[in-house]
Protein backbone atom coordinates (compact mmCIF):
# COMPACT_ATOMS: atom_id res chain seq x y z
CA UNK A 1 0.00 0.00 0.00
CA UNK A 2 1.57 3.34 -0.55
CA UNK A 3 1.56 6.61 0.71
CA UNK A 4 -1.29 8.15 -0.71
CA UNK A 5 -3.89 5.28 0.24
CA UNK A 6 -2.34 5.48 3.55
CA UNK A 7 -3.05 8.74 3.97
CA UNK A 8 -6.61 8.22 2.20
CA UNK A 9 -7.06 5.64 4.46
CA UNK A 10 -6.49 7.07 7.99
CA UNK A 11 -7.93 10.86 6.41
CA UNK A 12 -11.28 8.04 6.30
CA UNK A 13 -10.84 7.27 9.66
CA UNK A 14 -10.66 10.67 10.86
CA UNK A 15 -13.82 11.10 9.77
CA UNK A 16 -16.09 8.65 11.68
CA UNK A 17 -13.99 9.63 14.68
CA UNK A 18 -16.52 10.68 17.57
CA UNK A 19 -13.85 12.25 19.73
CA UNK A 20 -13.21 15.79 17.98
CA UNK A 21 -10.34 16.58 20.24
CA UNK A 22 -8.36 13.76 19.51
CA UNK A 23 -9.41 13.85 15.45
CA UNK A 24 -7.98 17.39 15.78
CA UNK A 25 -4.52 16.52 17.05
CA UNK A 26 -4.96 13.54 14.72
CA UNK A 27 -5.71 15.81 11.99
CA UNK A 28 -2.56 17.53 12.57
CA UNK A 29 -0.33 14.82 12.15
CA UNK A 30 -2.22 13.41 8.89
CA UNK A 31 -1.21 17.16 7.61
CA UNK A 32 2.12 16.84 9.07
CA UNK A 33 2.82 13.92 6.77
CA UNK A 34 0.91 14.93 4.03
CA UNK A 35 3.34 17.95 3.78
CA UNK A 36 6.52 16.02 3.92
CA UNK A 37 5.42 13.36 1.38
CA UNK A 38 5.24 16.54 -0.91
CA UNK A 39 8.68 17.05 0.12
CA UNK A 40 8.20 19.54 2.08
CA UNK A 41 10.22 20.61 5.36
CA UNK A 42 7.91 20.72 8.17
CA UNK A 43 7.75 21.95 12.19
CA UNK A 44 5.13 21.08 13.93
CA UNK A 45 3.82 23.61 16.65
CA UNK A 46 6.90 26.12 15.75
CA UNK A 47 7.39 28.61 17.72
CA UNK A 48 8.10 31.42 15.29
CA UNK A 49 4.86 32.95 15.71
CA UNK A 50 5.71 32.94 19.57
CA UNK A 51 3.73 33.94 22.38
CA UNK A 52 1.17 32.15 19.38
CA UNK A 53 1.50 28.55 18.67
CA UNK A 54 1.51 27.60 15.66
CA UNK A 55 0.00 24.19 13.65
CA UNK A 56 2.95 23.93 11.32
CA UNK A 57 5.63 25.69 9.21
CA UNK A 58 6.51 24.58 6.05
CA UNK A 59 8.80 25.40 3.87
CA UNK A 60 9.42 24.48 -0.06
CA UNK A 61 12.47 25.70 -2.14
CA UNK A 62 12.43 29.20 -1.12
CA UNK A 63 8.44 29.70 0.10
CA UNK A 64 7.56 29.80 3.85
CA UNK A 65 3.62 28.22 4.44
CA UNK A 66 2.43 29.15 7.81
CA UNK A 67 -0.55 26.17 8.28
CA UNK A 68 -3.59 26.07 10.38
CA UNK A 69 -5.83 23.49 10.45
CA UNK A 70 -9.28 23.28 11.73
CA UNK A 71 -11.79 20.57 12.04
CA UNK A 72 -15.52 22.30 12.88
CA UNK A 73 -19.05 22.07 12.55
CA UNK A 74 -19.40 25.97 11.37
CA UNK A 75 -17.31 27.19 8.64
CA UNK A 76 -13.88 29.29 9.49
CA UNK A 77 -15.07 33.03 10.61
CA UNK A 78 -13.11 35.82 10.32
CA UNK A 79 -11.52 35.20 14.24
CA UNK A 80 -9.38 32.29 12.84
CA UNK A 81 -8.54 34.54 9.57
CA UNK A 82 -7.45 37.60 12.31
CA UNK A 83 -5.36 34.92 14.22
CA UNK A 84 -3.86 33.62 11.07
CA UNK A 85 -3.02 37.46 10.26
CA UNK A 86 -1.55 37.96 13.71
CA UNK A 87 0.78 35.03 13.08
CA UNK A 88 2.37 36.46 10.09
CA UNK A 89 3.45 39.11 11.71
CA UNK A 90 5.45 37.17 13.76
CA UNK A 91 6.91 34.66 11.11
CA UNK A 92 9.26 34.62 8.68
CA UNK A 93 9.25 37.20 6.33
CA UNK A 94 7.23 36.77 3.24
CA UNK A 95 5.61 33.44 4.82
CA UNK A 96 1.95 33.23 3.14
CA UNK A 97 -0.56 31.99 5.47
CA UNK A 98 -2.55 28.85 4.82
CA UNK A 99 -5.73 27.89 6.38
CA UNK A 100 -7.41 24.12 6.16
CA UNK A 101 -10.44 24.36 6.99
CA UNK A 102 -12.89 20.53 7.06
CA UNK A 103 -15.71 22.84 7.49
CA UNK A 104 -15.35 25.40 4.70
CA UNK A 105 -15.30 29.16 4.75
CA UNK A 106 -17.41 32.20 5.24
CA UNK A 107 -17.71 34.82 2.41
CA UNK A 108 -16.65 37.59 5.08
CA UNK A 109 -13.30 35.29 4.98
CA UNK A 110 -13.15 35.02 1.69
CA UNK A 111 -13.37 39.07 1.31
CA UNK A 112 -10.87 39.55 3.57
CA UNK A 113 -8.64 37.31 2.56
CA UNK A 114 -8.62 38.94 -0.99
CA UNK A 115 -8.47 42.14 0.78
CA UNK A 116 -5.33 41.90 2.41
CA UNK A 117 -3.81 39.40 -0.47
CA UNK A 118 -1.34 42.12 -1.04
CA UNK A 119 -0.13 42.70 2.60
CA UNK A 120 -0.35 39.10 3.87
CA UNK A 121 -1.26 36.45 1.65
CA UNK A 122 -3.40 33.43 3.24
CA UNK A 123 -4.78 30.83 1.16
CA UNK A 124 -7.72 28.63 1.80
CA UNK A 125 -7.73 25.04 1.49
CA UNK A 126 -11.36 22.96 1.58
CA UNK A 127 -12.33 19.70 1.58
CA UNK A 128 -12.22 19.04 -2.09
CA UNK A 129 -9.03 20.05 -2.02
CA UNK A 130 -7.77 18.17 0.38
CA UNK A 131 -8.83 14.79 -0.50
CA UNK A 132 -7.17 15.35 -3.79
CA UNK A 133 -4.12 16.19 -2.56
CA UNK A 134 -4.21 13.30 -0.21
CA UNK A 135 -4.92 11.28 -3.21
CA UNK A 136 -1.35 12.37 -4.54
CA UNK A 137 0.66 14.42 -2.40
CA UNK A 138 2.86 15.44 -4.80
CA UNK A 139 0.63 17.99 -6.58
CA UNK A 140 0.49 20.04 -3.42
CA UNK A 141 2.96 22.28 -4.15
CA UNK A 142 1.26 23.09 -7.39
CA UNK A 143 -1.99 23.39 -5.79
CA UNK A 144 -0.34 25.85 -3.72
CA UNK A 145 1.15 27.70 -6.46
CA UNK A 146 -1.92 28.12 -8.39
CA UNK A 147 -3.65 29.03 -5.51
CA UNK A 148 -1.41 31.96 -4.97
CA UNK A 149 -1.50 33.23 -8.56
CA UNK A 150 -5.24 33.07 -8.59
CA UNK A 151 -5.11 35.39 -5.67
CA UNK A 152 -2.04 37.86 -6.48
CA UNK A 153 -2.51 38.19 -9.83
CA UNK A 154 -6.24 37.96 -10.35
CA UNK A 155 -7.53 38.81 -7.19
CA UNK A 156 -9.50 35.23 -7.22
CA UNK A 157 -9.59 32.83 -4.29
CA UNK A 158 -9.31 29.94 -5.52
CA UNK A 159 -11.20 26.79 -3.86
CA UNK A 160 -11.93 23.32 -4.96
CA UNK A 161 -10.56 21.52 -7.73
CA UNK A 162 -13.11 21.32 -10.42
CA UNK A 163 -13.96 17.80 -11.59
CA UNK A 164 -13.67 18.79 -15.16
CA UNK A 165 -11.83 21.23 -16.68
CA UNK A 166 -13.86 23.85 -18.36
CA UNK A 167 -12.27 26.21 -20.46
CA UNK A 168 -12.91 29.42 -21.80
CA UNK A 169 -14.10 29.77 -25.28
CA UNK A 170 -11.30 30.69 -27.92
CA UNK A 171 -11.79 31.70 -31.17
CA UNK A 172 -10.90 29.61 -33.93
CA UNK A 173 -9.06 32.56 -35.72
CA UNK A 174 -6.52 32.64 -33.07
CA UNK A 175 -4.98 29.26 -33.93
CA UNK A 176 -2.89 29.41 -37.69
CA UNK A 177 -4.53 27.86 -40.52
CA UNK A 178 -2.54 25.22 -42.80
CA UNK A 179 -0.04 25.88 -45.13
CA UNK A 180 -1.71 22.86 -47.52
CA UNK A 181 -4.25 22.85 -49.20
CA UNK A 182 -6.18 19.18 -49.32
CA UNK A 183 -7.95 19.14 -52.80
CA UNK A 184 -10.24 16.13 -54.47
CA UNK A 185 -9.95 14.99 -58.05
CA UNK A 186 -11.88 17.78 -59.59
CA UNK A 187 -9.10 20.35 -57.91
CA UNK A 188 -11.66 21.80 -55.39
CA UNK A 189 -11.13 22.49 -51.95
CA UNK A 190 -12.01 20.14 -49.59
CA UNK A 191 -12.13 20.62 -45.17
CA UNK A 192 -10.47 17.00 -44.82
CA UNK A 193 -10.33 13.92 -46.06
CA UNK A 194 -12.60 10.93 -45.19
CA UNK A 195 -12.61 7.54 -46.30
CA UNK A 196 -13.51 4.12 -44.54
CA UNK A 197 -11.27 2.92 -41.58
CA UNK A 198 -11.35 2.21 -37.83
CA UNK A 199 -9.87 3.05 -34.36
CA UNK A 200 -6.07 2.78 -34.90
CA UNK A 201 -4.56 5.34 -32.98
CA UNK A 202 -2.20 6.53 -36.41
CA UNK A 203 -1.81 9.84 -37.84
CA UNK A 204 -0.10 10.76 -41.26
CA UNK A 205 2.28 13.24 -41.32
CA UNK A 206 4.26 15.08 -44.14
CA UNK A 207 7.48 15.76 -42.16
CA UNK A 208 8.53 13.43 -39.06
CA UNK A 209 11.72 15.10 -37.35
CA UNK A 210 14.51 12.14 -36.42
CA UNK A 211 15.36 13.35 -32.78
CA UNK A 212 18.53 10.64 -33.19
CA UNK A 213 19.92 12.95 -36.61
CA UNK A 214 22.37 15.04 -34.12
CA UNK A 215 25.94 15.40 -34.33
CA UNK A 216 26.57 14.11 -30.70
CA UNK A 217 26.31 10.25 -29.38
CA UNK A 218 23.31 9.56 -26.99
CA UNK A 219 19.48 8.88 -27.65
CA UNK A 220 16.62 11.01 -27.95
CA UNK A 221 14.06 11.58 -24.88
CA UNK A 222 10.25 11.31 -24.40
CA UNK A 223 8.14 13.04 -21.95
CA UNK A 224 4.37 12.92 -21.39
CA UNK A 225 1.57 15.09 -20.51
CA UNK A 226 -1.31 12.87 -19.55
CA UNK A 227 -4.13 15.41 -19.07
CA UNK A 228 -7.20 14.69 -16.63
CA UNK A 229 -10.58 16.10 -16.35
CA UNK A 230 -10.84 17.65 -19.55
CA UNK A 231 -14.39 17.85 -22.06
CA UNK A 232 -14.21 18.86 -25.59
CA UNK A 233 -13.87 22.65 -24.76
CA UNK A 234 -10.41 21.92 -22.67
CA UNK A 235 -9.29 19.34 -25.15
CA UNK A 236 -9.53 22.73 -27.85
CA UNK A 237 -8.13 25.27 -25.04
CA UNK A 238 -4.93 22.58 -25.10
CA UNK A 239 -4.83 23.13 -28.22
CA UNK A 240 -4.78 26.84 -28.13
CA UNK A 241 -2.22 26.87 -25.21
CA UNK A 242 -0.04 24.85 -27.19
CA UNK A 243 0.26 27.22 -29.70
CA UNK A 244 0.15 30.16 -27.27
CA UNK A 245 3.72 28.51 -26.45
CA UNK A 246 4.69 28.38 -30.40
CA UNK A 247 4.63 24.76 -30.56
CA UNK A 248 1.78 25.01 -33.58
CA UNK A 249 3.31 24.93 -36.82
CA UNK A 250 1.50 25.60 -40.04
CA UNK A 251 1.14 22.22 -40.71
CA UNK A 252 0.41 19.94 -38.19
CA UNK A 253 -1.58 17.25 -39.41
CA UNK A 254 -4.51 15.20 -37.71
CA UNK A 255 -7.25 11.98 -37.91
CA UNK A 256 -10.51 11.48 -36.27
CA UNK A 257 -11.66 7.97 -36.35
CA UNK A 258 -14.67 6.52 -35.52
CA UNK A 259 -16.15 2.60 -35.70
CA UNK A 260 -15.80 2.45 -39.61
CA UNK A 261 -14.46 5.94 -41.02
CA UNK A 262 -11.73 7.91 -40.84
CA UNK A 263 -10.95 11.67 -41.32
CA UNK A 264 -7.39 13.42 -41.87
CA UNK A 265 -6.74 16.59 -42.39
CA UNK A 266 -4.16 19.29 -41.96
CA UNK A 267 -3.60 22.75 -39.65
CA UNK A 268 -4.40 23.04 -36.11
CA UNK A 269 -7.45 25.73 -36.97
CA UNK A 270 -8.80 23.04 -39.46
CA UNK A 271 -8.60 20.44 -36.74
CA UNK A 272 -10.50 22.20 -34.39
CA UNK A 273 -13.13 23.41 -37.11
CA UNK A 274 -13.73 19.39 -37.79
CA UNK A 275 -14.12 18.31 -34.28
CA UNK A 276 -16.57 20.46 -33.31
CA UNK A 277 -18.71 20.36 -37.15
CA UNK A 278 -18.96 16.51 -35.87
CA UNK A 279 -22.80 16.43 -37.08
CA UNK A 280 -21.71 17.01 -40.39
CA UNK A 281 -19.16 14.63 -39.95
CA UNK A 282 -21.74 11.98 -39.44
CA UNK A 283 -24.52 13.03 -41.89
CA UNK A 284 -23.92 10.21 -44.12
CA UNK A 285 -22.47 7.50 -41.24
CA UNK A 286 -25.27 4.83 -40.51
CA UNK A 287 -26.56 5.00 -36.83
CA UNK A 288 -25.11 1.50 -36.29
CA UNK A 289 -21.85 2.69 -37.26
CA UNK A 290 -21.64 5.41 -34.54
CA UNK A 291 -19.64 4.64 -31.55
CA UNK A 292 -20.24 6.24 -28.24
CA UNK A 293 -16.92 7.83 -28.62
CA UNK A 294 -14.39 8.99 -31.37
CA UNK A 295 -10.21 8.74 -31.62
CA UNK A 296 -8.25 12.03 -32.28
CA UNK A 297 -4.52 11.68 -32.60
CA UNK A 298 -2.92 15.19 -33.40
CA UNK A 299 0.94 15.60 -34.63
CA UNK A 300 2.97 18.36 -35.22
CA UNK A 301 7.18 19.09 -34.87
CA UNK A 302 8.81 21.39 -32.42
CA UNK A 303 10.74 24.39 -32.97
CA UNK A 304 15.26 23.03 -32.72
CA UNK A 305 13.85 19.59 -33.20
CA UNK A 306 11.71 16.56 -32.32
CA UNK A 307 7.65 16.65 -32.61
CA UNK A 308 4.51 15.27 -30.45
CA UNK A 309 1.39 13.68 -30.52
CA UNK A 310 -1.94 14.72 -28.73
CA UNK A 311 -4.39 11.64 -28.43
CA UNK A 312 -7.50 11.53 -27.07
CA UNK A 313 -11.13 9.68 -26.81
CA UNK A 314 -13.99 11.91 -27.24
CA UNK A 315 -17.51 11.13 -26.61
CA UNK A 316 -19.99 11.60 -29.24
CA UNK A 317 -21.70 14.61 -27.54
CA UNK A 318 -17.99 16.10 -26.53
CA UNK A 319 -18.54 16.02 -22.74
CA UNK A 320 -16.24 13.87 -21.78
CA UNK A 321 -12.65 13.52 -23.12
CA UNK A 322 -10.54 10.41 -21.56
CA UNK A 323 -7.01 9.22 -22.24
CA UNK A 324 -5.58 12.50 -23.09
CA UNK A 325 -2.09 12.57 -23.43
CA UNK A 326 0.87 14.62 -25.50
CA UNK A 327 3.57 12.82 -26.14
CA UNK A 328 6.64 14.70 -26.93
CA UNK A 329 10.17 13.72 -28.74
CA UNK A 330 13.31 15.51 -28.26
CA UNK A 331 16.62 15.71 -29.31
CA UNK A 332 17.71 16.05 -25.46
CA UNK A 333 16.37 17.61 -22.38
CA UNK A 334 16.82 21.05 -22.70
CA UNK A 335 18.69 23.59 -21.15
CA UNK A 336 16.17 26.06 -20.82
CA UNK A 337 13.01 23.61 -19.28
CA UNK A 338 10.76 26.51 -18.65
CA UNK A 339 8.22 26.51 -21.03
CA UNK A 340 7.65 22.68 -20.59
CA UNK A 341 7.62 23.41 -16.69
CA UNK A 342 4.56 25.91 -17.31
CA UNK A 343 2.90 23.65 -19.36
CA UNK A 344 2.81 21.10 -16.92
CA UNK A 345 2.14 23.47 -14.14
CA UNK A 346 -0.97 24.47 -15.79
CA UNK A 347 -2.72 21.11 -16.17
CA UNK A 348 -1.73 20.16 -12.34
CA UNK A 349 0.94 17.44 -13.77
CA UNK A 350 4.34 18.14 -12.18
CA UNK A 351 4.80 15.07 -10.61
CA UNK A 352 4.21 12.60 -14.01
CA UNK A 353 6.57 14.90 -15.66
CA UNK A 354 9.63 12.93 -16.28
CA UNK A 355 12.62 13.01 -19.33
CA UNK A 356 13.33 9.39 -20.58
CA UNK A 357 16.14 8.10 -22.76
CA UNK A 358 14.27 6.59 -25.93
CA UNK A 359 15.28 2.49 -26.01
CA UNK A 360 15.93 2.43 -29.46
CA UNK A 361 16.03 4.19 -32.76
CA UNK A 362 13.34 7.45 -33.20
CA UNK A 363 12.06 6.91 -36.36
CA UNK A 364 11.91 3.18 -38.51
CA UNK A 365 12.44 3.00 -42.23
CA UNK A 366 11.26 0.80 -45.26
CA UNK A 367 11.60 0.78 -48.93
CA UNK A 368 10.36 -1.16 -51.73
CA UNK A 369 12.45 -3.27 -53.81
CA UNK A 370 9.78 -2.30 -56.78
CA UNK A 371 7.54 0.62 -56.47
CA UNK A 372 4.18 0.16 -56.16
CA UNK A 373 1.66 2.51 -58.53
CA UNK A 374 -0.50 4.20 -56.53
CA UNK A 375 -4.08 5.81 -57.60
CA UNK A 376 -4.50 9.20 -56.08
CA UNK A 377 -7.75 10.65 -55.14
CA UNK A 378 -6.13 14.14 -53.67
CA UNK A 379 -3.71 16.25 -53.37
CA UNK A 380 -1.84 18.31 -50.63
CA UNK A 381 -0.99 21.52 -52.39
CA UNK A 382 0.99 24.68 -51.57
CA UNK A 383 2.35 28.12 -52.22
CA UNK A 384 5.93 26.96 -51.43
CA UNK A 385 7.54 24.83 -54.36
CA UNK A 386 10.27 24.07 -52.23
CA UNK A 387 13.05 24.38 -55.30
CA UNK A 388 15.71 22.24 -53.30
CA UNK A 389 13.20 19.14 -53.44
CA UNK A 390 12.35 19.21 -57.67
CA UNK A 391 15.18 19.59 -59.53
CA UNK A 392 15.17 20.94 -63.48
CA UNK A 393 15.43 17.54 -64.93
CA UNK A 394 12.28 16.68 -62.75
CA UNK A 395 10.11 19.70 -64.17
CA UNK A 396 11.26 18.87 -68.07
CA UNK A 397 9.91 15.71 -67.86
CA UNK A 398 6.50 16.78 -66.84
CA UNK A 399 4.03 17.83 -69.91
CA UNK A 400 3.43 21.21 -70.46
CA UNK A 401 0.30 22.91 -69.05
CA UNK A 402 -0.87 26.22 -68.03
CA UNK A 403 0.87 28.72 -65.67
CA UNK A 404 1.41 26.89 -62.56
CA UNK A 405 0.88 30.28 -60.39
CA UNK A 406 2.56 28.84 -57.75
CA UNK A 407 0.85 26.55 -56.55
CA UNK A 408 2.69 23.17 -55.86
CA UNK A 409 1.43 19.75 -54.76
CA UNK A 410 3.90 18.41 -52.20
CA UNK A 411 1.60 15.19 -51.04
CA UNK A 412 -0.94 12.95 -52.20
CA UNK A 413 -3.87 11.33 -50.73
CA UNK A 414 -4.13 7.76 -52.49
CA UNK A 415 -5.60 4.30 -52.31
CA UNK A 416 -3.74 2.13 -49.80
CA UNK A 417 -2.73 -0.34 -52.11
CA UNK A 418 -2.53 -2.54 -49.02
CA UNK A 419 -5.94 -2.17 -48.22
CA UNK A 420 -7.79 -5.32 -46.62
CA UNK A 421 -4.76 -6.94 -47.80
CA UNK A 422 -4.40 -10.65 -46.51
CA UNK A 423 -2.02 -11.42 -43.83
CA UNK A 424 1.66 -11.26 -45.11
CA UNK A 425 0.94 -9.58 -48.28
CA UNK A 426 2.18 -6.02 -46.91
CA UNK A 427 5.74 -5.34 -47.15
CA UNK A 428 8.19 -6.09 -43.71
CA UNK A 429 7.65 -2.62 -41.61
CA UNK A 430 4.57 -1.72 -42.91
CA UNK A 431 1.89 -0.63 -40.06
CA UNK A 432 -0.67 -3.41 -39.57
CA UNK A 433 -2.77 -0.88 -38.16
CA UNK A 434 -2.97 0.41 -41.60
CA UNK A 435 -5.16 -2.66 -43.13
CA UNK A 436 -8.51 -0.86 -42.26
CA UNK A 437 -7.50 2.21 -44.29
CA UNK A 438 -9.03 2.83 -47.19
CA UNK A 439 -6.31 5.58 -47.92
CA UNK A 440 -3.03 6.81 -47.04
CA UNK A 441 -1.36 10.46 -47.23
CA UNK A 442 1.73 10.69 -48.80
CA UNK A 443 4.55 12.88 -48.79
CA UNK A 444 6.01 13.42 -52.51
CA UNK A 445 9.47 13.26 -52.85
CA UNK A 446 9.93 15.37 -56.13
CA UNK A 447 7.04 18.11 -55.49
CA UNK A 448 5.66 19.17 -59.04
CA UNK A 449 3.35 22.06 -60.61
CA UNK A 450 0.05 22.04 -59.96
CA UNK A 451 -0.70 22.61 -63.12
CA UNK A 452 1.65 19.58 -64.80
CA UNK A 453 0.30 17.14 -63.51
CA UNK A 454 2.65 13.57 -64.08
CA UNK A 455 0.88 10.27 -65.36
CA UNK A 456 2.05 7.75 -62.06
CA UNK A 457 2.65 7.50 -58.76
CA UNK A 458 4.16 5.19 -57.48
CA UNK A 459 4.99 4.43 -53.21
CA UNK A 460 8.56 3.99 -52.69
CA UNK A 461 9.53 4.27 -49.22
CA UNK A 462 8.20 5.30 -45.58
CA UNK A 463 9.16 6.35 -42.65
CA UNK A 464 7.42 5.11 -38.82
CA UNK A 465 7.98 6.78 -35.17
CA UNK A 466 5.84 5.57 -31.97
CA UNK A 467 5.10 7.96 -29.49
CA UNK A 468 2.96 6.81 -26.29
CA UNK A 469 -0.42 6.49 -27.39
CA UNK A 470 -0.02 6.94 -31.34
CA UNK A 471 1.72 6.05 -34.70
CA UNK A 472 2.85 8.66 -36.92
CA UNK A 473 3.35 7.38 -40.60
CA UNK A 474 5.03 9.18 -43.25
CA UNK A 475 4.56 7.61 -46.37
CA UNK A 476 6.68 8.83 -49.32
CA UNK A 477 5.86 8.93 -53.30
CA UNK A 478 7.30 9.93 -56.47
CA UNK A 479 6.35 10.46 -59.76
Amino acid sequence: MGWESLLVSEFQQLQSSPDAHRRGRKFEELLERLFKNAHFRVQRNAGTARPRQTDLLASYGDAWYLIEAKWEKAPIDVDTFDAVRARMERAVHSAVGVIISMSGFTETVIEEVTKFRGKQPILLIGQKDLSQVLRTPESLANLLRIKRDELMVHGRVHLSLETTRRARRRPVTDLPAAALTILGLDLQPLPYVKKEDGFAGLVFAQELPDVDWVIVDGSGVTLDLPVSRLDERGLIDLVHTLNSMGWTTSQPSWSIRQLTAAWHGAGAREFVEALTARAKRYEDLPEEEIHHSEQVTYFDTCAGGGFYTLSADISKDGSRVVGCNVSFQLVGVPVDVQPLRHLFEQYDVMAAGFFRPLAGPSVSRGNLGVHETLEAVGYLVSSDPFPGNTTAGDLESLPAGPDPQERWVTGIVARNPFFKADRGSAPEGWPGALSTSEVIVCALRSHHPLAKMPETYSLVSWERARTSDAQVFRPVADW
